[in-house]
């Protein structure tokens, strides 16, 4: 049996808003000083595949495995430099947050770009490259401004550095600064290489045949 166009519309806006809903409200955690972040994000990260199964994009779970693979090799490269002012649960004597945050950020990123990419005309590898580029960075720096400055989340660890010129965020070695910027375009240049399809392709396929309707 088909699906009627009338249903069609509250599914895909649903779908958007509960994306974006999703990534402010995990930010804005960050404000709350009495939950403990890393356990926050941990919840995020486990229930973003059953929350993918709903929202039929199972295929997204590629990009989500594709950031999880990222996150984890910076992971263990950086561990040692992560320690907050806020209690958090170590695990072998390493705060568990940053793992997450990396793979719940930079997949979120990439649903994100996946929704607007669309809409430039002339999409090349490099336009798009750059667009993905563009739009993290942005992402990353509002977040850690936000964090840094009116939150009071920060990495003790690190603490002594200095931050981004003009931006006073990311205070961490410039090796670990590199890595920040070059994280984004990784995670992409892996999804994009590896040909994962579109990982809103059902909500993109149901503005289609509203279109059409």
């Amino acid at each position: 049996m088909s699906i009627s166009t009338p249903s069609l519309l509250p599914f895909s806006k649903i779908v958007m808003v509960s994306d974006k809903v999703i990534c402010v409200a995990v930010l804005l955690s960050l404000g709350f000083s009495r939950l403990h972040a890393d356990l926050v994000m941990v919840a995020v990260y486990i229930l973003l595949y059953p929350y993918l199964f709903l929202t039929s994009r199972r295929r997204a779970i590629n990009h989500l495995l594709a950031a999880s693979l990222v996150a984890g090799c910076w992971y263990f490269i950086a561990k040692g430099q992560y320690g907050y002012n806020r209690d958090m649960l170590l695990v072998g004597g390493y705060t568990i947050y940053p793992l997450f945050a990396w793979a719940v950020g930079l997949f979120g990123v990439y649903l994100m770009y996946s929704y607007w990419v669309r809409l430039i005309p002339g999409r090349t590898m490099a336009v798009k490259m750059l667009f993905f580029a563009l739009l993290y960075w942005a992402l990353l720096f509002g977040s850690e401004i936000l964090a840094y400055h009116y939150f009071h989340f920060r990495n003790i660890a690190t603490a002594g550095y200095s931050g981004l010129p003009g931006l006073d965020c990311i205070h961490v070695p410039g090796w670990m600064k590199a890595a920040y910027l070059l994280n984004g375009p990784l995670h992409f240049l892996i999804c994009e290489l590896s040909g994962f399809p579109d990982p809103n392709l059902p909500v993109r396929n149901v503005l289609s045949r509203l279109d059409q309707g």
